[in-house]
């Protein structure tokens, strides 16, 4: 997508430069005093851009111009894209309440000692709009107590003057906030640190809790800022250089500007790399300010006329000259103005100006030079021309803060807004839910947390299924069972069907944080495990443990069998300790002579390995439970039969593997339908599904658990390398809220993703399949990292991040 950008570099020198800085009278909630003005602050939502397509990026971008035309015009604007820092201590705040069994304690402390370790970054957009001026004199007589409407001020605010500016907060609050941007009221505390961090750049987290006092406010600005011709040097409390920064401007654009691509000169913040000593590459921070403000059409056919006059006096001038030639540019400003008003007049075409700071900062000189040379290399790849305010670093710096103004003026542009808002200041990646555990991190342009709770669905109102699609090896399995750790922490019902055998390592992390947990092997070790007998209610049990017996046996002998199974079930079910080997121990007693051969078959059956899993003699070691832990039930080697197979023609060893999944699937369906569990959270977890969706059970276990999952407060994480399966079910495909999608290669499976996901079958994304576990480096594999389209069907690149190197070597599967 091409976006225009006629734009006009503003001239003159302004008399702002060397006013004296701004002084604060008060900070509230969304609302910043001066001396000298009243501004009202928003923090700006991250768009979910990255994967975008054009057709999306086009309808969000023409919403923004629409929304700015129509909330901001003519009003003076101030943009500020800032970075703080996420840390172990947020997270432990944001989780608290929500962990509840074992030592979750441990567990989140665990993740947030990972946090700290990877120092991730934070971004934040805050927008703040002029609402009034003020009179200097008319505060400077009122200096006295603090205020207690705000407890936030040295100087005070009438009560009147704060209702005013209150209400007009919230009314612009309730404009913006319905926008794109999805705005909301900044805190005191983050305009606060907005200001405060200007003076401090050694701080690196926004304050999360806590008021603002007078103190406090004084407190805000204090410390020093020595301005050098190229850069500044900012001292702290005890007079140590606290940051080296430079103030950059964005000189001069290109006629055209393409997005995705150089357009998004705001995006782009984070993806400036320069290198260090070992020729690595580093992150460099950089933060912008833009003043700005959204011409009416009557302010921008004005300044448009102006504009191509001051061209044609120009021109006028010149032609009387001596060489009698008239500069090429001015020719082409007039031109360029007579279309621009055209467009303004019938298209609706609407203008911006607009002066774009970048801010860069470090620890010492040497590296701050290197950060600046990156800066402008980055932009330069871009035809974008930025450069140091050579001599203006004072007043470009001041220009920055919150509360000041613009001070220099003729370094700046006017553009149309589509070059503006095609910045995408508030673009990039941003995914997942809003609260919960975080499982990894972005890996787009807007790096932060990522956040997902299986069990979040139902309560949300919402479907419940989440669905790991990928090749063996990529981090799929592991990443589903960090999903069910963290459920089990927070006090759900977690069984795990493992159907390949290789998942124990999750009970191990859970057994070594104190939450219940057991691993059940489909062995002769763990005979009568799957039970149903011992597992199920009576009630559910006389109709369960009958047919799952009569699976059990060769097809002809099932016709004279079903009477004597069921009569055999109804007196066992009497005894102290039903089973289903009582029932055979019954059978094989029977006067009958037909229903003691079905007695033996049943016996000589149950009493190989996998048979005694379901109807042997009870170990006494472990059952199927229903208690709040992780249950992983193990299965490795069971033979099922291929879906296109008669049950007549099942063999023996598939006919005891169905009985044994059809045990574990109904303790599965029953525990999670069961009344008296209703409020309880319910996980289940399968890896490996598409060995599951080969069998009719396995389907229709599938299809009632994602189906009615949300009444019964019942989730279903599921893990398969085939795509195009699950896009034969449904059912199921209707219930997914959220899906990490890893590398595939064959374009069945990878257009079968991509339509899962909700992307368009194209070569970019179907490239980006491919490619989403492969390193930097071609030659190794990125294992975690994936696509993730989460329960509002955003969709980002994350990384699924394993807390610790004691859990990752635990979890090996």
């Amino acid at each position: 997508m091409k976006i225009a950008d006629k734009l006009l570099n503003l001239v003159g020198v302004g008399r702002e430069r060397g006013l004296p800085p701004p002084r604060l009278v008060a900070i509230a909630d969304g609302l910043l005093v001066t001396e000298r003005s009243a501004e009202a602050w928003f923090l700006i939502s991250v768009a979910n851009t990255d994967l975008a397509t054009e057709a999306e990026q086009d309808a969000a971008l023409d919403a923004a111009v629409s929304a700015a035309a129509t909330i901001l015009g003519d009003r003076l604007s101030h943009l500020k894209i800032v970075w703080g820092r996420s840390t172990g201590q947020d997270y432990i705040d944001s989780v608290a309440g929500h962990y509840r069994l074992g030592d979750h304690e441990a567990w989140a402390q665990t993740r947030a000692d990972r946090i700290d370790e990877m120092r991730m970054p934070e971004r934040y957009v805050a927008l703040g709009v002029h609402l009034s001026d003020r009179d200097p004199r008319a505060t400077a007589q009122v200096r006295g107590s603090i205020s207690d409407a705000l407890g936030t001020t040295s100087w005070r605010v009438s009560a009147r003057e704060l209702a005013h500016l209150d209400e007009r907060v919230r009314k612009l609050g309730r404009q913006l906030g319905s926008t794109v941007w999805r705005a909301h009221t900044a805190p005191a505390e983050v305009i606060s640190w907005l200001i405060s961090r200007e003076m401090h750049r050694g701080a690196v987290a926004a304050p999360r809790r806590g008021l603002i006092t007078g103190a406090s406010l004084a407190r805000l600005t204090s410390g020093r800022v020595v301005p050098y011709t190229d850069h500044l040097r900012i001292y702290d409390s005890r007079g140590q250089i606290a940051a080296y920064t430079t103030v950059l401007a964005m000189t001069d654009f290109p006629e055209e500007l393409e997005t995705p691509g150089g357009g998004e000169w705001l995006r782009t913040l984070s993806e400036i790399k320069a290198i260090d000593d070992d020729g690595e590459e580093i992150d460099v921070t950089v933060e912008a300010s833009v003043r700005f403000r959204v011409l009416t059409k009557k302010t921008a056919r004005h300044l448009v006329d102006e504009t191509r006059k001051s061209a044609k006096e120009q021109r006028r001038s010149a032609a009387k000259g001596t060489a009698e030639e008239t500069a090429d540019e001015i020719v082409e400003t007039e031109r360029v103005m007579r279309e621009v008003k055209r467009d303004i007049n019938r298209s609706g075409l609407t203008l911006v100006e607009d002066h774009p700071r970048l801010l860069v900062s470090a620890d010492t000189r040497e590296d701050l030079e290197a950060y600046v040379d990156a800066v402008i290399a980055h932009y330069a790849d871009r035809g974008i021309t930025v450069a140091a305010g050579a001599d203006e670093q004072r007043d470009l710096w001041l220009e920055s803060l919150p509360g000041d103004q613009l001070r220099v003026p003729d370094l700046g542009h006017v553009r149309e807004s589509t070059a503006f808002f095609g910045s995408w200041f508030w673009g990039g990646a941003s995914i997942g839910d809003a609260t919960g555990p975080a499982i990894g991190y972005l890996t787009g342009s807007t790096p932060g947390l990522v956040r997902f709770d299986a069990a979040a669905g139902s309560a949300l109102g919402d479907a419940t299924t989440t669905l790991f699609l990928g090749r063996s090896g990529r981090g799929k399995t592991t990443a589903a069972m960090l999903g069910g750790l963290d459920s089990a922490f927070a006090g759900a019902w977690v069984p795990l069907l493992d159907l390949k055998g290789d998942a124990a390592g999750v009970s191990a992390v859970a057994a070594e944080y104190g939450v219940p947990t057991a691993v059940i092997e489909i062995t002769a070790q763990f005979s009568g495990a799957a039970d149903l007998l011992r597992v199920l209610p009576v009630d559910d049990a006389l109709l369960q443990a009958p047919s799952q017996l009569m699976l059990l046996l060769p097809p002809h002998l099932r016709g004279a069998a079903e009477a004597p199974v069921v009569a055999a079930t109804r007196a066992e079910i009497q005894s102290p300790d039903p089973s289903s080997w009582g029932v055979i121990q019954r059978l094989c007693a029977s006067d009958s002579e037909t229903t003691r051969t079905v007695g033996f078959a049943l016996r000589d059956l149950v009493e190989t390995g996998l048979g005694s899993v379901v109807a042997g003699p009870p170990s006494g070691l472990s059952s199927l439970t229903t208690n709040p832990g992780l249950w992983v039930v193990q299965m490795p080697g069971l033979t099922l039969p291929s879906p296109e197979s008669a049950p007549e023609s099942w063999s023996p060893i598939e006919r005891v593997g169905m009985a044994c999944l059809r045990g574990c699937l109904a303790w599965m369906v029953r525990t999670t339908g069961r009344r008296e569990f209703r409020g309880r959270s319910k996980v289940v977890i399968v890896p490996e599904v598409h060995l599951l969706t080969k069998t009719p059970d396995g389907a229709s276990f599938l299809d009632y658990i994602a189906r009615v999952g949300r009444a019964l407060g019942a989730s279903l994480v599921l893990d398969t390398q085939d795509p195009a399966s699950i896009l034969k079910l449904p059912g199921l495909v209707e219930q997914i809220t959220t899906l990490f999608a890893f590398s595939l290669r064959s374009r069945e499976q990878v257009d079968s993703l991509l339509e899962l996901l909700g992307r368009p079958q194209t070569p970019p994304y179907q490239t980006l399949v491919r490619g989403i576990n492969t390193a930097a480096n071609g030659k190794s594999i990125r294992h975690g990292h994936c696509i993730m389209r989460d329960r509002w069907d955003e969709v980002a690149t994350v990384q699924i991040d394993i807390p610790s190197q004691r859990v990752a070597a635990l979890l090996r599967t």
